[in-house]
C-alpha cells in the first residue's frame, strides 16, 4: 500500500538553536516546505501539476436530480420547455448544456438554434456544445422543443424553468411536467471558465512535534516570528488571501480552535501573524479569487518560518519503538450510520454473528458475509410481484427478495452486503461503477479500503473480490490497472469457484473491466437511518442524482462531466479508518501525559493497557507513571456497536538514576 505521510507533506530545516538555561526553555527557528500533498480544496479550487490554483470549470445548476425517473416534462408539438441560467460573467473557452435525456429535442440559446449535440458515452444524458458567442451577463434562457422529455426535480426555487402550451407565447413557472407541480428541469451547464474564488486548506501543523522530532517531547510555549511565504503567480485581476486559525488538539474541533483570522501582508507575496501563537498547532486556508474568468492566480511553493519555544523533554527517556499509525483526510464530509433500532434489528433479526462466526480472520467474515448476501435471493434480476425497485435499505430488501416480491438486483445485493456489514461494526459503502453497484469496506487487517462484488451474475456462485500479486484492491487500483492495459495481472477471487462454468468465467471477465470507466462513493451510508436524500429506485434509470463523488483522473472533469461532485484526490475517496492515535507529552518527572484521539466512525472509549496488563477503559488524556527500565503502553478505540479496533503502541525506556 502507499506510504502517506501522518497530517501534511514537508521538510523540515532547523536554522537556529538557542538553550536558555535559566527558563529550562529551548527555542528552535524552524523552516516548513508545503507541497500541498495533504491540502484539501473545495469543488472550485484544486492541486493542479503540483500547483494550487483555481479549477478551470465551472457548473451551473440549480438541482441535484434528487427525483425520480417518471417525474418527466414530454415536450411535443405545440409544448415547449424553458431552463434558465444567470451568468454573472459569460466569458469562457466552451460551453456544454447537459440534459437528462434531451434525445429527440431541439435546442434554442438566447433564440439562436443550438444544433451540435450528441449523447454521452454509457450515459443517459444528452450534451449541446453551445456556441460562447451566444451567452450574455445576466439571464440566459434554453429553450426545447421537438419530442422528448426532460427530467424534473420537485422544489420552489429558485424558480428557473418553465413550460409552454402555446409555443413560446406564455411561460409558467409552477406548473411542470405530468404531476403540474413546481421544480426545475435536470439540465445544467458547465462553463471552461475560472470561478471567482476557490478556497483550499492546508493540513494540521504541529508546531512543537515539528521544532522537536522526538516521540515523548516536552511542554509546548508559545511561537512567534511567524511568516508564510509564496512562490506565487498573481496576474492582474486576480489576488491570494491567506488566513491562519489555531487550536489545541490534533484534529479540528471548534470547541477547541480559534476562528479564522487575517495574516499581515507584507512585500514579496510574505504573509506574517500578528500576535504570538499559544497553541501548537496550526492551520492555513487560501483563498484564491479571479475578476477575470480567463485568468486565475496559482501557488507554487509555501514556505513556513517560525521560532517555537518549548520545554525539552526528559533526557533519560529513549524510545525503543513506536506505532503511531499515519492518517489519510478526505476533505468531503461523509455522514457514518449511527447505532440505532434498525441496525440492531438487522443484526439480530438475520443472526449476522453466526454468519460470520467461522471466519478466522476478517477477510474470511467479509467473505462469508458478501456470499450469505448474495444467497439471500437466489433468483436476481426479477421484478417479483410488485414490480418495484427498492431503496437503499437492507431491512426492506431482505423482506422482499425470497419470492420475489421486488426487484434484487446488484445495487440490491451490494446494500445487503453493505448494511450488514455496518450493523455488525464494519465501515463500508456502495461504489457505483458504469452500469453496475459494488461495495467497498475498510479492512482493519489490511488497512484500507478493498472492493466487494455481491452480485454480479445470475450465478450466485460468482460473488468475488478482485486481488493484483495477492493484494486486495479498491475500485482506483482496477481501474488504474485497467486503463494500464494490465487487466490481466488481475485475479478473480470467487465465493464458490467449484459452482462456475468456464464459459461463464470467460465471458464475465472478458467484459467486466469496462465498467470501470468511471465510479463513485455516496458521500454517506447513513440510509438505515434516513432514506433522504436520496434517488429512488437507484440503478433502475440511468444516473442523473448528483449526490455521489466522482473520480476523475485530472482536476477539470472529462468522465463524468455532467456531475458537479467530482475529484482527482486519492484522498478524498480512500481515506484512513479505525486509527487510535497518540500525543505523548513528558509533563514531570517520571510523568507522561498521554492523549488520544482517533478517526473512529461512531466511536465509543478507548483502552489501555500498560506494560502488556489487562485492557481497561481510559479518558482520552491521562497521566502514565514511568518507571525505571523498560515501559510499553498500548491503546485502542472502540466503536458503539462493539468492535475493537487497531492497536497502536509505543515502548520507551528510563534509564536509571
Amino acid at each position: 500500500m502507499r506510504k502517506y505521510l501522518t497530517i501534511l507533506a514537508l521538510a523540515i530545516i532547523i536554522v537556529d538553536v538557542n538553550l536558555q538555561a535559566k527558563a529550562q526553555t529551548m527555542t528552535k527557528k524552524i523552516l516548513i516546505y508545503d507541497c500541498f500533498e495533504t491540502w484539501t480544496a473545495d469543488f472550485y479550487s484544486c492541486i493542479s501539476n503540483e500547483k494550487l490554483t483555481l479549477r478551470n470549470s465551472v457548473l451551473y445548476q440549480d438541482e441535484e436530480g434528487q427525483t425520480h425517473y417518471a417525474n418527466t416534462e414530454r415536450i411535443s408539438s405545440g409544448i415547449l420547455a424553458k431552463k434558465q441560467f444567470i451568468l454573472k460573467n459569460p466569458v469562457c473557452s466552451k460551453a456544454e448544456l447537459f440534459v437528462f435525456h434531451g434525445a429527440g429535442l431541439n435546442l434554442l440559446c438566447n433564440g439562436v438554434p443550438v444544433v451540435e449535440n450528441h449523447n454521452l458515452p454509457s450515459t443517459g444524458w444528452h450534451v449541446w456544445n453551445v456556441p460562447v458567442k451566444l451567452l450574455k451577463t445576466g439571464i440566459n434562457e434554453f429553450v426545447f422543443s421537438g419530442k422528448g422529455t426532460l427530467l424534473i426535480e420537485p422544489s420552489l426555487y429558485p424558480n428557473r424553468s418553465a413550460r409552454s402550451f402555446d409555443e413560446g407565447k406564455t411561460w409558467q413557472f409552477d406548473n411542470l411536467g405530468v404531476n403540474n407541480g413546481n421544480g426545475e428541469y435536470v439540465v445544467r451547464l458547465r462553463l471552461q471558465q475560472y470561478p471567482e474564488k476557490g478556497i483550499a486548506t492546508s493540513g494540521i501543523y504541529d508546531l512543537l512535534s515539528v521544532a522537536d522530532k522526538n516521540t515523548v517531547h516536552g511542554e509546548y510555549i508559545s511561537a512567534n516570528d511567524i511568516q508564510v511565504k509564496c512562490i506565487a503567480s498573481i496576474p492582474d485581476g486576480t489576488s491570494i488571501e491567506l488566513q491562519y486559525r489555531i487550536g489545541k488538539t490534533k484534529i479540528y474541533n471548534p470547541a477547541s480552535w480559534s476562528a479564522w483570522k487575517p495574516f499581515r501582508r507584507k512585500i514579496n507575496n510574505t504573509w506574517t501573524v500578528n500576535n504570538i501563537l499559544d497553541e501548537r498547532f496550526f492551520q492555513i486556508q487560501a483563498i484564491l479569487k479571479t475578476k477575470n474568468a480567463t485568468v486565475a492566480p496559482y501557488i507554487e511553493k509555501l514556505q513556513i518560518t517560525a521560532s517555537v519555544k518549548y520545554q525539552p523533554a526528559d533526557e533519560n527517556i529513549r524510545v525503543v519503538s513506536v506505532e503511531n499509525p499515519q492518517s489519510i483526510i478526505s476533505r468531503i464530509p461523509f455522514a457514518y450510520q449511527e447505532l440505532n433500532y434498525r441496525t440492531q434489528a438487522l443484526r439480530s433479526m438475520y443472526n449476522l454473528d453466526q454468519v460470520i462466526k467461522d471466519g478466522k480472520t476478517e477477510i474470511e467474515k467479509f467473505v462469508m458475509l458478501r456470499n450469505w448476501a448474495r444467497h439471500t435471493a437466489p433468483k436476481g434480476w426479477d421484478w417479483g410481484t410488485s414490480m418495484w425497485c427498492p431503496p437503499w435499505d437492507a431491512l426492506v430488501i431482505l423482506a422482499t427478495n425470497k419470492q420475489p416480491a421486488a426487484l434484487c438486483m446488484c445495487t440490491h445485493y451490494s446494500t445487503i452486503f453493505t448494511q450488514c456489514a455496518i450493523a455488525l461494526g464494519y465501515t463500508a459503502r456502495q461504489v457505483i461503477l458504469d452500469h453496475h453497484c459494488v461495495a467497498e469496506i475498510w479492512s482493519n487487517e489490511l488497512g484500507k479500503w478493498i472492493l466487494m462484488d455481491t452480485g454480479n451474475s445470475q450465478n450466485p456462485e460468482m460473488n468475488c473480490h478482485l486481488e493484483h500479486n495477492g493484494v486486495f484492491l479498491n475500485a482506483l487500483e482496477i481501474r488504474n490497472l485497467w486503463k494500464q492495459n494490465r487487466a490481466n495481472e488481475i485475479k478473480f477471487v470467487y465465493a464458490n469457484e467449484s459452482g462456475i462454468t468456464e464459459k461463464e468465467k470467460n465471458d464475465f471477465e472478458s467484459s467486466y473491466f469496462k465498467n470501470f470507466r468511471r465510479f463513485a462513493i455516496p458521500l454517506r451510508n447513513n440510509f438505515l437511518g434516513n432514506p433522504v436524500p436520496g434517488e429512488p429506485e437507484q440503478g433502475q434509470s440511468e444516473y442523473y442524482c448528483d449526490l455521489y463523488l466522482w473520480w476523475e483522473d485530472n482536476c477539470e472533469p472529462v468522465e463524468s462531466p455532467e456531475y458537479g461532485k467530482t475529484s482527482n484526490r486519492v484522498s478524498d475517496f480512500y481515506w484512513t479508518l479505525n486509527q487510535t492515535f497518540f500525543d505523548l507529552i513528558s509533563s514531570g518527572k517520571d510523568t507522561i501525559t498521554v492523549t488520544l484521539y482517533n478517526n473512529v466512525p461512531q466511536f465509543s472509549h478507548y483502552l489501555v493497557s500498560i506494560d502488556g496488563g489487562v485492557w481497561e477503559k481510559t479518558p482520552a488524556q491521562f497521566d502514565w507513571k514511568i518507571h525505571n527500565g523498560r515501559n510499553e503502553i498500548a491503546v485502542k478505540s472502540v466503536n458503539l456497536f462493539g468492535l475493537e479496533c487497531p492497536v497502536s503502541r509505543v515502548t520507551i525506556e528510563k534509564q536509571i538514576m
